[in-house]
């Protein structure tokens, strides 16, 4: 029997959320950002999983930048080591994991 993960790779992404409510998980924020590291098949297949962790958040995505396998983003450059705790996290229970968002307020981007 094959793993469930066998066809899937390591992603990693930089994304752009928003919330509706200031008491939402951003706490009294509007947006954020953060990386985020999940299998996948291909782009698109992270994106929609992407997506629907963040709508479990009641976050929607904003933007998905910055996507690559894993391993490429290492060939290029080192990550931090919380980026590849992440990893770990992944690899054990196959969910998508967010870096730490870092919250702002849309009229505070001038």
């Amino acid at each position: 029997m094959n793993n469930k993960f066998d066809q899937k790779n390591l992603w990693i992404g930089f994304i752009r959320v928003g919330q509706n409510s200031r008491n939402g998980v951003l706490g009294d924020a509007d947006q954020a950002f953060t990386n985020v590291i999940g299998l996948a098949k291909n782009k698109a297949d992270f994106r929609l999983q992407v997506k629907r962790v963040l709508k479990t958040l009641e976050l929607q995505l904003l933007k998905l930048e910055d996507v690559e396998l894993l391993e490429q983003r290492l060939s290029k450059q080192s990550v931090h080591k919380d980026i590849l705790a992440l990893v770990d996290g992944v690899k054990k229970d196959g969910q998508v994991a967010f870096d730490v968002f870092a919250t702002f307020d849309e009229d505070d981007e001038e």
